[in-house]
């Protein structure tokens, strides 16, 4: 793969299997920064109208609504990225989509890690100012998310337009007040112009009259007429001199685009209805013709290159060109592991192959815990600088007896509530705990250690009072899956920072994606432990049963733990599986 820059914009060139090179351009921050303000619209509207309803339903339905803002929040980007190849309805407003960076399309793995860092990206401050940083300087202008999922964002003029003609080689009658370069500058301009916000036009526009003014002279437009204007008017008139100079080369492209016309006519319907549907939508007799318009669009796409085709043809079948590519390896791309092979196998490989930063992450949540319960129990007073004052109060209450002796007492209509609340809460804290660790592992060091230091302090409270017992009865029985959860997003989290820190032998970014990909099994594993965790803790935890019986309840959920990531998945593996990638080109 290699990086070039035409005109004012950022471009990347990629190489398909089949040996063809498309060209893209990259998305600036501007245009990136536009379709963000458009989705986060979107979701504080969501947010908002859930807020609005939640007042009025009951416990089963703001269950549900706690599951539609989580779902705002982590999984819009995701959900719609999926369903629109690459694409949220900000990115498509302004004319964006997410590739991968070796020119396939997105893939499930990749929008999850890109969309999970997110919340590294979009924090305000220092790590914001990075993510922003990162796409200006990158010459990919990826941000921190993209370098760990290996995606770029690229302008997509999504396809809507016929293949053009080719311009007319006639009306030679004056010399060209443009040189070769000059022209390109133009003609790119104008090729790409409908795609650009009107804002953004005038200010490319701009930029682009100053640099070919002086050589345009008077160009019989209205001295007063704008930039864009008068970009289009000179490059209506420059384009049959540059195509003349050309000499035979431009009445080849003419004739292929005469030729292929019915060809591309087929070629464009096809593609239109794969997009909604990939290649499933299409019979047996469609997919073959599929298959051999897109072998005859590439082949076309290298003729038009090498007969000097004008750069709106010459776009225009590039175009179609790449939407045909993302639609038949995003076809390829869909093979992945099973739900129950992936959690009968997968996942405990993962969770022993990587053991060492789940123990590290252990040590860093109750080496704290520990400390902040000595502490604690050596001054009592320590727990007021640390606790919330509904800790406090609760904690004071129970040793007085003024609350019956459960930790927390819910009425059976408000449990799901509360269960949905806990899983949300959760699962986006072990997300955090995830992203945190892009900052060299400090963001997953610092919720470990915090969640360390407030479990160890309320324990210390409790016991303190005298009711150790009565917060151990209600953590006990969700507590092991809870902690072993918080513990493999950690791990996760500092193994995904030790990309940064040591490397070995291969580039910060190859690390970065490839250990992003890696510890991502173990965040999933985090989320299938937190679900049913808070099932637990919403239904289970708070119930009138004998502390003796939620003790064995734990007991039992921590024997069948260590026994699941000890021995299942053990054996030979599985042969080789995957998704068939497309071949960057070096």
């Amino acid at each position: 793969m290699r990086d070039a820059r035409a005109g004012l914009h950022r471009r990347i060139a990629l190489e398909t299997p089949e040996h063809v090179k498309l060209e893209y351009q990259l998305a600036d921050l501007g245009s990136r920064a536009a379709a963000l303000a458009l989705d986060l619209a979107i979701i504080a509207a969501a947010i908002l109208l859930v807020t609005l309803v939640s007042q009025y339903a009951g416990g089963l339905g703001r269950a549900v609504l706690y599951l539609l803002s989580f779902f705002a929040v982590w999984g819009y980007f995701l959900f719609f990225e999926a369903v629109w190849d690459g694409r949220t309805p900000g990115k498509r407003a302004v004319g964006l989509r997410v590739l991968h960076d070796g020119g396939e399309p997105l893939s499930f793995q990749g929008s999850v890690l890109r969309n999970l860092i997110r919340i590294v990206d979009l924090q305000p401050g220092v790590t914001g100012m990075a993510g922003a940083a990162s796409i200006l300087l990158n010459r990919r202008a990826q941000r921190l998310g993209d370098l760990v999922a290996g995606t770029i964002v690229v302008r997509d003029t999504g396809g809507g337009e016929m293949f053009g003609d080719e311009p007319p080689t006639a009306g030679r009658s004056r010399r060209p007040r443009l040189s070769a370069d000059q022209f390109a500058l133009v003609a790119g301009y104008v090729a790409r112009r409908a795609g650009l916000e009107p804002s953004v036009r005038s200010r490319v526009a701009a930029s682009v009259w100053d640099a070919v003014r002086s050589a345009a002279g008077q160009d019989g437009v209205d001295s007063q007429a704008a930039p864009d204007t008068r970009l289009v008017r000179l490059h209506a008139e420059e384009a049959p001199r540059h195509a003349a100079r050309q000499g035979g080369t431009s009445l080849q492209a003419a004739a292929m685009a005469r030729e292929r016309r019915q060809a591309w006519a087929a070629y464009t319907d096809l593609v239109d209805k794969g997009r909604a549907g990939a290649l499933d939508r299409f019979s047996e007799s469609e997919v073959r013709a599929f298959g051999h318009l897109y072998r005859g669009v590439t082949a076309d796409l290298a003729r038009a290159r090498t007969y000097g085709a004008s750069p709106g043809l010459l776009e225009a079948v590039e175009r179609w060109a790449g939407a045909g590519h993302n639609l038949l390896y995003r076809a390829k791309g869909r093979a992945g592991v099973p739900l129950g092979r992936w959690i009968g196998r997968e996942l405990p490989r993962a969770v022993r192959r990587h053991h060492r930063p789940v123990l590290l992450a252990a040590l860093l949540l109750f080496g704290p815990m520990l400390a902040s319960y000595a502490a604690v129990r050596d001054r009592p007073a320590r727990a007021r600088a640390i606790m919330p004052a509904g800790m406090l109060a609760r904690a004071e209450n129970t040793a007085r007896g003024d609350i019956n002796a459960s930790y927390i007492d819910v009425e059976g209509a408000e449990r799901p509530a509360l269960s949905s609340a806990l899983v949300t809460n959760n699962v986006g804290v072990s997300f955090v705990a995830f992203a945190g660790g892009l900052l060299a592992g400090v963001g997953t060091l610092l919720i470990l250690v915090f969640n360390g230091v407030l479990l160890g302090a309320a324990f210390g409270l409790y016991a303190n009072n005298e009711v150790l017992g009565v917060i151990l009865a209600f953590v006990f029985p969700h507590g092991v899956l809870e902690l072993t959860a918080i513990c493999l997003a950690g791990g996760a989290g500092l193994g995904l920072g030790s990309a940064l820190l040591v490397p070995g032998r291969r580039t910060r970014r190859e690390a970065l994606r490839e250990r992003g990909r890696a510890f991502l099994s173990l965040v999933g594993g985090s989320v299938l432990l937190l679900i049913v965790a808070g099932l637990v803790e919403g239904f289970y935890s708070p119930s009138g049963l004998p502390a003796a019986a939620k003790f064995a309840f734990g007991g039992t959920t921590a024997l069948l733990l260590a026994a699941y990531f000890g021995l299942a998945g053990r054996g030979s593996g599985d042969g080789p599986r995957g998704r068939v990638k497309a071949t960057p080109v070096p």
